[in-house]
């Protein structure tokens, strides 16, 4: 039985707010490590991606429990619509922190860093060998016009990467939300 109470609105605002958070988190420790060429933060990075994966999920499950354990579910509509409306929050939230950073506090030193990585001796040099030249300067050429783009344009591209990776898993994290968790309870 589907719950015709609408609390879970409610909640997909707040956990909505956490994952806009977390994305925020993963998207400053990467570029304060490509910045600033601290290790550790790529590492936390690396932590967060993970984190940010599994955040969802586990925010679809906690949903489930309260609600179970006041003896109603999500059906698999309201759960695609809790998902959704939990990521499209989450893409809100991250926007505003991007377009924050490269409006704010940017002015240019993430395509400075990116530019003297791709462009060390080395790296260079690895291209050419492997004869990828053309590559390289369509890198390079990218590299730029990333760079010439405003704030507003960087933070979009960024909030639709969002959005479409948010809509792909809205239709899987509907079903840890709407899982029938009397299943579980059964074949303990």
């Amino acid at each position: 039985m589907a719950t015709r109470n609408n609390m879970y609105r409610a909640y997909s605002m707040e956990y909505g707010t956490a994952v806009g958070l977390g994305w925020s988190a993963l998207f400053l420790s990467y570029v304060g490590g490509v910045t600033s060429g601290n290790g550790l933060l790529i590492l936390l990075c690396f932590l967060l991606c993970g984190v940010c994966f599994a955040l969802p999920f586990v925010l679809a499950l906690r949903i489930n429990k309260k609600l179970f354990a006041i003896g109603e579910k999500l059906s698999y509509l309201q759960g695609l619509f809790f998902s959704f409306s939990m990521f499209m929050y989450g893409c809100l939230i991250n926007g505003l922190i991007v377009f924050a950073y490269f409006k704010f506090w940017d002015d240019g030193s993430l395509y400075e860093q990116l530019n003297k990585l791709v462009t060390q001796p080395d790296m260079v040099e690895t291209y050419q060998q492997l004869g990828m030249s053309d590559q390289y300067a369509q890198m390079l050429e990218l590299l730029k016009q990333v760079d010439s783009l405003s704030a507003f344009d960087k933070t979009l591209a960024i909030f639709n990467n969002n959005f479409f990776w948010g809509l792909i898993l809205s239709f899987i994290v509907a079903v840890v939300a709407s899982y029938n968790l009397k299943n579980i309870r059964k074949e303990r």
